[in-house]
């Protein structure tokens, strides 16, 4: 403790270069300040400040010195803070970036029990598949697919996406089953673009089939459409197994080349960078953490899959 108070004493002289005003803001004598920072030189066996009558200033091993003792003593006052924070009930607005697909297939089903857990919490959620600027835009968390560019933001990996390729029932009755993903070429193929930029997203097949060109017979900038669309028997869609899986159970979809399907992508929960994760943040990103690892059809391969074809 008398190691961290000389500490202190050192940064407060060292910021407003007088014994004086880092006494007023420790709450000490201006002799304690200076007591303390005698101390602490003894100890170290350099000089940290230059003296004259009139003021002081820090020499060039003191310059040093205070860069690394400002570092320990605000991540000292944060953990503080934070263990605070962490105490207090969560609450206020909560605005949350999602994109459409993730939001209507696995957001929207654990929201009630969010809720019912934290009623102080207001959701304000934006539906949106462009990549939001949560600073700019006053954000407080957003679900993203892919690798994290963005170095202002902090995230927290929920699993890798698996895909499944299939086709209703009816497809297939009219069509013979693929049983390699070449034979693709002679089927109705519905791909899904990307609405920012327009490119037809790849599939999830494993080398050297990973960038197979396949037929577009019908393109949709939106997950749920090109879903719709397989349900009726218009083609062969490349779906995530969270948006397909209980279709599968119930057998209105008939998943194919299961053994050639790899994942592809993360999801990952994002936030700004701070120095305090405030307690309304830190309650939605541990509950979305845990309720969506459990779900068993939204980060693992093979729900649903039992054709090999």
């Amino acid at each position: 403790m008398d190691s961290f108070s000389s500490l202190s004493a050192f940064v407060h002289a060292a910021e407003r270069r007088s014994y004086v005003a880092a006494a007023r803001v420790a709450g000490v004598s201006p002799s304690a300040i200076g007591k303390a920072i005698a101390r602490l030189e003894a100890r170290l066996g350099v000089r940290l400040f230059n003296r004259t009558t009139r003021n002081i200033s820090l020499t060039e091993e003191g310059a040093a010195f205070y860069e690394r003792c400002k570092r320990i003593i605000d991540d000292l006052e944060d953990a503080e803070a934070s263990l605070i924070e962490s105490r207090k009930r969560p609450r206020g607005r909560l605005r949350i970036s999602v994109a459409h697909i993730v939001g209507h297939h696995l957001l929207m089903p654990i929201l009630p029990a969010f809720v019912e857990r934290y009623p102080e919490i207001e959701l304000d959620i934006d539906f949106e598949d462009r990549v939001a600027d949560l600073v700019a835009e006053g954000l407080d968390v957003a679900i993203r697919s892919g690798e994290l560019a963005d170095t202002s933001l902090i995230a927290r990996r929920l699993g890798e996406q698996h895909f499944v390729v299939c086709a209703s029932p009816g497809y297939f009755d009219r069509h013979t089953l693929p049983t390699v993903p070449a034979d693709l070429a002679e089927h109705a193929c519905i791909h899904f673009k990307y609405p920012t930029s327009g490119r037809l997203a790849l599939w999830a097949f494993a080398p050297p089939n990973e960038k197979l060109i396949l037929p577009s017979s019908l393109t949709f900038n939106n997950t749920d459409a090109g879903l719709r669309a397989a349900l009726d028997g218009l083609g062969i869609a490349h779906l995530p197994v969270y948006v397909a899986a209980a279709h599968i159970r119930t057998g209105s979809l008939v998943p194919v080349l299961t053994s050639y399907m790899v994942a592809f992508g993360s999801l990952s929960l994002v936030w700004p960078s701070n120095r305090q994760l405030s307690p309304k943040v830190r309650a939605f990103v541990d509950f979305a953490a845990e309720h969506l690892a459990a779900r068993p059809d939204a980060f693992r391969a093979g729900v649903g899959q039992q054709t090999h074809a």
